[in-house]
């Protein structure tokens, strides 16, 4: 009987400790990805001049953030991250830029999720996916500028059977689908036949 017993508290310990000490993990893990994130953000404004604008018109798209709200932002020297990171907060609460810094949202943006009633899971989760899209359109906009840039002079005609289509036009026409020797009349099979 205390056997029972014992392993069933054991298990009953094990089923609460598990999902609360892994929890914990995964909340280091998502501050770790929402900080990675925010510092990717921050790196693809700084990499040239279209940055910013890049990043104001996708977090204009991405969260329906208004132009005063980013104007604040850069005005009160927010960094980007924290510029899309709020504006996640603020398409979820509706809270202004300014209400959020008076709450010191950006001093610690989980425990501010948490409070908040918000899913902090989903807040890394999409900065992660909007920090994708960043990358996707910046480098969508590098090839643009390459493709632009780039002539394409035609090539010289060098004269018949050179190119590989004149070659195969040229090769077509030699070869013939028909057989080129034809045996008639009675001989010899290859193996002893008769």
């Amino acid at each position: 009987m205390r056997i029972g017993t014992f392993l069933g508290l054991l298990f009953a310990a094990l089923a609460v400790g598990v999902p609360v000490f892994a929890s914990g993990t995964s909340n280091t893990e998502l501050n770790a990805a929402l900080t990675r994130a925010i510092t990717k953000l921050d790196r693809e404004a700084s990499m040239n001049a279209e940055g910013p604008m890049l990043l104001a018109s996708l977090i204009e798209k991405e969260y329906g953030t208004r132009e005063e709200e980013l104007k604040w932002g850069m005005d009160h020297k927010l960094s980007w991250g924290e510029i899309a990171a709020l504006a996640y907060i603020q398409r979820t609460t509706g809270k202004s830029f300014a209400q959020m810094n008076q709450e010191e949202a950006r001093r610690d943006f989980s425990a501010y999720a948490e409070n908040a009633g918000m899913s902090f899971d989903k807040m890394a989760h999409s900065l992660e996916g909007f920090l994708k899209t960043t990358e996707r359109e910046r480098n969508s906009r590098i090839f643009d500028k390459l493709r632009a840039s780039r002539k394409v002079h035609p090539l010289p005609d060098l004269g018949n059977g050179f190119g590989l289509f004149q070659e195969a036009l040229d090769f077509r026409s030699i070869d013939s689908p028909r057989p080129t020797k034809v045996f008639t009349g009675p001989g010899e099979l290859a193996k002893g036949g008769q």
